[in-house]
């Protein structure tokens, strides 16, 4: 895993419905953000990862599951075995379904918010789990990119908060990441250090 710094050399545009500047607020949000919200909480920025993140995060299960498909439909030439070679591809059919279909509501459930209050990931397909960090705690943002992000444009945007030595949260597989990480930091420098910040 590799850290980049982010340039600074071109605006910030996160698509949302739409292309719209990443600093100009968002005054109806979706319910799925509504309900995350304090009063007055002005919404900057919402990001959901790549539709890449589907295949992506799948690469290395369906992998496992091809090696097993192979292996059994090798092991079903033998008298032996109770399975013939149609029963292990489909089997393998099953298994590469059930993967892409839990990824994927893996990816539908996730949601990356700013506020001029604060950061907020959420995420989880039967149990919710929201983290958020005010913008005057959070001590370090970092750009990561995966060879797997990469190669398709992606990254993930890291969060240190004050008084912890790891990275608290990411947002993972986000499109176009040094745009996000700079609406980020400009949010923070405005609203989290600047004056009149939380």
């Amino acid at each position: 895993m590799s850290i980049e710094r982010p340039s600074t050399d071109r605006p910030a545009r996160i698509p949302f419905g739409g292309e719209a500047e990443a600093s100009i607020s968002i005054e109806a949000p979706p319910a799925p953000v509504a309900s995350l919200l304090s009063d007055g909480e002005t919404v900057l920025m919402v990001v959901r990862p790549s539709l890449w993140m589907v295949g992506l995060w799948s690469f290395g299960a369906l992998g496992v599951i091809a090696g097993m498909v192979f292996a059994l439909a090798w092991g079903a030439r033998f008298e032996w075995t109770g399975w013939t070679e149609s029963q292990a591809f489909g089997l393998g059919l099953l298994l590469a379904g059930i993967r892409l279909v839990w990824q994927f509501l893996d990816w539908m459930n996730r949601l990356y918010v700013l506020t001029d209050r604060r950061v907020i990931r959420r995420r989880g397909i039967f149990q919710v789990d929201v983290f958020e960090a005010r913008l005057d705690r959070i001590q370090q943002t970092s750009v990561l990119r995966l060879v797997r992000e990469r190669l398709f444009g992606l990254g993930t945007v890291a969060f240190a908060t004050a008084g912890t030595g790891t990275l608290d949260a990411l947002w993972e597989a986000v499109d176009d990441p040094f745009a996000v990480h700079q609406a980020v930091t400009q949010a923070i420098d405005r609203y989290g250090r600047g004056p009149g910040g939380v």
